[in-house]
């Protein structure tokens, strides 16, 4: 059976939160997965309290768009940028705990409310994302028979890692749904057991063992890039993968970490950020992968939590609120802009078409966000009563 690959050579990363969306984070910094404007109204906070964070997540999903690119198109990038998944899992945990973990605790939140808000804060762009992934399949023509296109759409939609059924990857009409796939597994189970008091030693413990499953993972599959998506054994993985980084975030909150620590200045996360996303040297995929998901990105966010001042950021607040979007829409949009350079057959020059393929995702996901993610969610969030 053929395969729906859009890369060439190098493994994509295909994510995102709260997201990361912004993997997929209902925020100012939460995946999807998430704009300061998200976190005043869905937590109570100061609107602007968390906002260094919406940059760094901005920063990270570009990273990942031009990551795609360059594999799409084919031009040499030296970047890690599949840690930026694991980044939007960990802001994703401490942004939740952040704005829940006492209503949930005390009741005044329930359970079915709590998930019914993940859902409105990550649904909309979701279907946005796998029409535009259909597009990407079926045009100029499907390069996989129209059955298996309509599994990948259905499984995309309530995702479900359909893909894997039909011998393509889980959720190849939009690899980057796999990261909210496991966003709302973690919101699932966050929201089951927020109300539990756990002792301080047991929550190390099970770091400590997500810690060492985690290293097993990686160590398998040769780095973290396939992890989650690539085949039911990368998929199973999946778990541990978004377990460790979604509960180090949630732990970051609930062990005060970014009160304890003195507020450093905000461009040392961003640097710390961006030498692990693109760092220059030749390393071990495994054991690089492992140290910054379990030590420095859980460091950056602790750090970056430190910036609590709320002077205006205009840039920061955009990139927040950009980041989801574009991290939901730029792939097929990157797909369709290599699909066009291979028809034309070079008579434009390929960094003209891939450069005004990045302007596109990013204008795009601009659009999306101001007329339509936004517009829903709030239509949503009246008639479900969740203001």
């Amino acid at each position: 059976m053929q395969r729906l690959d859009h890369r060439p050579g190098q493994e994509r990363l295909l994510t995102t939160v709260d997201a990361l969306g912004r993997s997929a984070l209902p925020g100012a910094a939460s995946t999807g997965p998430t704009n300061a404007e998200g976190l005043d109204r869905d937590t109570g906070q100061t609107k602007d309290r968390f906002i260094f964070l919406d940059e760094l997540r901005g920063i990270a999903a570009l990273s990942v768009v031009l990551l795609h690119a360059s594999q799409l198109f084919g031009f040499r990038l030296t970047s890690q940028a599949s840690l930026a998944v694991d980044f939007f899992f960990c802001l994703s945990g401490f942004v939740l705990a952040n704005g829940y973990d006492q209503k949930l605790r005390s009741g005044l939140l329930p359970n079915r409310v709590f998930l019914l808000k993940r859902a409105v804060r990550l649904y909309p762009l979701i279907i946005v994302g796998v029409a535009f992934g259909a597009l990407a399949a079926l045009v100029p023509t499907p390069v996989v028979p129209l059955t298996d296109i309509l599994v990948l759409t259905v499984g995309a939609l309530l995702l479900l890692p359909l893909g894997l059924l039909v011998g393509q990857e889980a959720f190849a009409i939009n690899n980057p749904l796999w990261s909210l796939c496991f966003e709302m597994v973690a919101s699932v189970a966050y929201g089951s057991a927020a109300r539990r008091r756990i002792h301080f030693w047991f929550e190390i413990a099970i770091l400590a063992a997500m810690a060492i499953a985690l290293f097993h993972v990686v160590t398998i599959e040769g780095g973290i890039g396939p992890v989650g998506f690539a085949s039911w054994k990368a998929f199973l993985g999946g778990f541990v993968r978004v377990g460790f980084s979604f509960l180090a975030g949630v732990l970051i909150f609930r062990w005060n970490t970014n009160h304890r620590i003195r507020a450093v200045p905000p461009r040392i996360a961003l640097f710390i950020l961006v030498g692990v996303l693109y760092f220059p040297f030749s390393v071990h995929g495994s054991m690089y992968d492992f140290i910054c998901i379990a030590v420095v990105l859980p460091i950056v966010v602790a750090l970056a939590a430190t910036v609590t001042s709320n002077e205006k950021r205009p840039l920061a607040a955009y990139l927040g609120q950009l980041s989801y979007p574009v991290y939901i829409v730029h792939q097929p949009i990157i797909r369709l802009g290599a699909q066009f350079q291979n028809f034309t057959e070079g008579f434009i020059p390929w960094p003209i078409t891939a450069s005004c393929t990045l302007f596109a995702a990013v204008g795009m996901a601009h659009v999306l966000h101001i007329c339509y993610d936004a517009p829903v969610r709030a239509y949503l969030r009246r008639k479900f009563s969740l203001n």
